[in-house]
């Protein structure tokens, strides 16, 4: 019988599984600052090149946006600063809708 998953928890646990042993190898060989100094690196890329920017694309899609993947865009290549001015200047007044028909005409 099939299951439908969550893309989300489907990746998390694909990056999980690829990056583990190679955690485990990097403690092994390297100094504990440098694996911290890097794990603070990766926690900032996922939020500011793949949280901010899917946050965005969700939210422009849902309120009907014809520019989202513009704004996305500009969110994933200006993290914060693109964040900010989507929130501010280019979000739709239009309320959120979720579901399937979320952003047609």
């Amino acid at each position: 019988m099939a299951t439908t998953r969550s893309p989300f928890v489907v990746l998390v646990g694909l990056v999980a599984v690829a990056l583990l042993p190679l955690v485990v190898m990097w403690i092994a060989v390297s100094d504990l600052a440098t694996f911290a100094y890097f794990t603070g690196f990766a926690v900032y890329f996922l939020v500011a090149h793949v949280a901010l920017p899917g946050w965005v694309y969700i939210d422009a899609t849902g309120r009907g946006s014809d520019s989202a993947v513009g704004w996305t865009g500009i969110c994933f290549f200006l993290p914060f600063v693109g964040f900010v001015a989507y929130y501010f200047l280019g979000r739709p007044d239009a309320p959120y809708e979720a579901g399937a028909n979320a952003g047609a005409p």
